[in-house]
Order: C-alpha cells, then sequence, then structure tokens
C-alpha cells in the first residue's frame, strides 16, 4: 500500500473511532472527545516543527547545500537592492 493509502486509511479509522467515542459517550469522556481534535492538531504541527527544526540544524553537516543557500542568499539580496529595497 502506498503512504496516501495508509494515511487515508488510518485517518479514517481514527474519524470512525472520535465519532463512534463523541456519540455514545458522557460525561468527562465526551469532554475529552470533543477535544480531540484540536490535541490532534497541536500534535500535528509540534512534529511538524521538530521535523523542520532537527532538517535545519543538520543543514551544517551538507556543507554543498549550506553553500549554495548562502549564494542563493547573496543573489536575492543583490536583486533586492537593485530594485531598490534596503535589507
Amino acid at each position: 500500500m502506498s503512504r496516501g493509502t495508509n494515511l487515508f486509511a488510518a485517518s479514517s479509522i481514527s474519524a470512525i473511532i472520535w465519532i463512534i467515542t463523541l456519540f455514545l459517550s458522557t460525561g468527562y469522556v465526551n469532554e475529552v472527545a470533543k477535544s480531540m481534535p484540536t490535541y490532534a492538531l497541536i500534535l500535528y504541527f509540534s512534529y511538524a516543527l521538530f521535523k523542520v527544526g532537527g532538517d535545519l540544524s543538520r543543514l551544517k553537516d551538507y556543507p554543498e547545500e549550506a553553500e549554495s543557500l548562502q549564494k542563493e542568499v547573496e543573489e536575492s539580496k543583490r536583486f533586492y537592492k537593485e530594485k531598490g529595497l534596503k535589507l
């Protein structure tokens, strides 16, 4: 199965379980079930931030990419300076 299929299956199963829990539960469990999508978003964005941060911290391990990125930054500065933007 492809990654997209796995993601769709996992999210579908999670959504079904969440809906069943939301409608069949009462009291405290119902309150927790209502906030589960918020927690899922927080977890997803936390994972994304850590992933990006980890990739940025490993950029120094790739000197060619770091040098290429530095050249692009200098080229961008030069371009915007020609257009009259002060950086």
